[in-house]
C-alpha cells in the first residue's frame, strides 16, 4: 500500500509539474509585450555586469558608473534607431535597381532552365513560384517601417528598466540575505552564477559577433556589394542566434550578391567563400574553443530552447534562448527537486565543477556573515571572493589559455 502510495504521489507530482510549466507558457506567451522588454534589460544588465565590476574595482564611485552606462547604452539605442532610417531610406532608393536586376537575373534562369524543362515561349522562372515579389517587396518595407516605431517603443521601456536595476544592483544579494536567512545564502549563490555565467556569455558572444560583423562587412567592401554596414550589422545580430542565424544572414547575403552581380558569377563566388569562411573558422572554431563548457548545456537542448523560445516570443525569444536556457539550468540545478532537469539538459561535461564552485562560495559567504556585522558588507568586497575560491576556470579566457603543456 505504501508503494502504491509513493507512485501515486509521484504521478501527481508529475502531472502537476507538466500542468504549471504548460500554464506558465501560455502566461509568457500572452505576455509578450510586458515580458519581452523585462528580459532583454536584465541581459543588457548582465552584458554591461563585467564593466561595472571593473569600475567598482578601480573604485569609481557608483553613480559615475551608472551615468556612464547609461549613456553608453543610450548611444546604442541611437545609433541603432539611425542605422534602420539610413538602411529603409537606402533600400527605397535601389529598390529600381534591384527590380532591373532581377528582371535581368529571371531572363538568365528561364533560359538555363528552358535547356532542361520545356518552359512555354515567353514563360518567367520566377512567374513559376507563388509569389507577388513588388507587393512583398513594398510590404516588408513597411513592415520595417512600423517596425520602428515598436523598436522605439520598447528601447525606451529596456532604457528605464536597465537603470532601475543598475541603481539596485548593489543592494540585490543583501536584500535576499536579509530576507531569507536560511535560504538566502544559496539563493546569492545561484543570483551570483547566473550574473557571472550569463554576461560572460553575452560579452563574449558580442565579442565574436562584432568580428563577425566586420568581416562580413569588409567582404562587401572588397567585393563591390551594395549596402556593407546592413550586412556587417545584420551578421552581428544574428550570430547572437545559435546555429540557425549564421546560416541565415548567410544566406541572405549570397542571394544578394547573386542578384547584384549576376551574371559575374566570380564575384558571387568570392562573396559566398569569404562569408562561408568567416562563419566556420569564427562559430565553428573559435568561439566553441572560447566558450568551453561555460554554459553547460547540451547542444540538442539549444535547439529545442530555439524552437520553444521562437514559438512564445518569435523571433526576441530566439535571440535570448540560449542565456534564458541557462538560467533555467542553473535554478534547478539548485532546487533539489529539479536537480534532476538540470542534468539531463546540461552538456554533463563540467556539472561536477560547478557543484564544488558553488559549494565553496557558499562557504565563503557563511564565513562572511559570521565575520562581519551585516549582510550589507558582504556585497561590498566582491573581489574578495574571486581571491579565495577557484573562480580561474570561470573566466571567458582561463589562466592557461594557449599555454603549451
Amino acid at each position: 500500500m505504501a508503494e502504491k502510495s509513493t507512485s501515486g504521489n509521484k504521478f501527481i507530482h508529475t502531472s502537476l509539474a507538466i500542468i504549471v510549466s504548460i500554464a506558465i507558457l501560455f502566461v509568457l506567451k500572452v505576455s509578450r509585450d510586458v515580458a519581452v522588454p523585462v528580459v532583454f534589460s536584465f541581459f543588457c544588465f548582465l552584458l554591461f555586469s563585467p564593466l561595472l565590476r571593473r569600475m567598482d574595482k578601480l573604485h569609481i564611485p557608483a553613480f559615475i558608473s551608472v551615468t556612464f552606462v547609461m549613456v553608453l547604452l543610450l548611444l546604442v539605442f541611437i545609433l541603432a534607431g539611425w542605422f534602420i532610417i539610413m538602411t529603409v531610406d537606402s533600400l527605397i532608393r535601389l529598390i529600381p535597381f534591384y527590380a532591373d536586376k532581377v528582371v535581368s537575373l529571371d531572363r538568365l534562369l528561364s533560359v538555363k532552365l528552358s535547356a532542361f524543362v520545356d518552359l512555354p515561349e515567353g514563360a518567367s522562372f520566377l512567374a513559376l513560384l507563388p509569389v507577388n515579389w513588388s507587393n512583398l517587396a513594398i510590404s516588408s518595407l513597411t513592415s520595417i517601417s512600423n517596425k520602428f516605431f515598436s523598436f522605439a517603443n520598447v528601447a525606451m521601456v529596456v532604457y528605464i528598466f536597465v537603470l532601475f536595476l543598475l541603481l539596485e544592483r548593489q543592494s540585490i544579494i543583501p536584500k535576499v540575505l536579509a530576507a531569507a536567512p536560511k535560504r538566502g545564502i544559496r539563493v546569492a549563490v545561484m543570483f551570483e552564477r547566473i550574473t557571472r555565467q550569463v554576461s560572460k556569455y553575452l560579452l563574449l558572444k558580442a565579442v565574436i559577433s562584432a568580428f563577425t560583423g566586420f568581416f562580413f562587412f569588409l567582404t562587401a567592401m572588397l567585393t563591390g556589394l551594395d549596402l556593407p554596414i546592413l550586412w556587417g550589422v545584420l551578421a552581428f545580430i544574428f550570430n547572437f542566434i545559435p546555429s540557425i542565424g549564421s546560416i541565415i544572414v548567410t544566406a541572405m547575403t549570397i542571394l544578394m550578391a547573386l542578384i547584384q552581380f549576376a551574371p559575374v558569377w566570380s564575384s558571387v563566388i568570392w562573396v559566398a567563400v569569404l562569408t562561408i569562411s568567416t562563419q566556420m573558422i569564427l562559430g565553428n572554431i573559435i568561439d566553441p574553443r572560447l566558450q568551453g563548457g561555460q554554459l553547460n548545456l547540451s547542444p540538442f537542448v539549444i535547439l529545442v530552447s530555439l524552437s520553444i523560445w521562437g514559438f512564445i516570443w518569435g523571433i526576441p525569444g530566439m535571440f535570448i534562448a540560449v542565456p534564458l536556457t541557462s538560467v533555467l539550468q542553473i535554478v534547478c540545478a539548485n532546487v533539489k527537486s529539479l536537480k534532476s532537469v538540470a542534468i539531463l539538459i546540461s552538456s554533463g561535461k563540467s556539472y561536477q565543477r560547478d557543484s564544488e564552485r558553488e559549494q565553496v562560495i557558499e562557504r565563503y559567504l557563511r564565513k562572511q556573515q559570521r565575520k562581519r556585522k551585516s549582510p550589507d558588507e558582504v556585497i561590498e568586497h566582491p573581489d574578495d571572493v574571486e581571491d579565495e575560491t577557484i573562480y580561474r576556470g570561470d573566466f571567458i579566457l582561463p589562466e592557461n589559455f594557449g599555454e603549451k603543456r
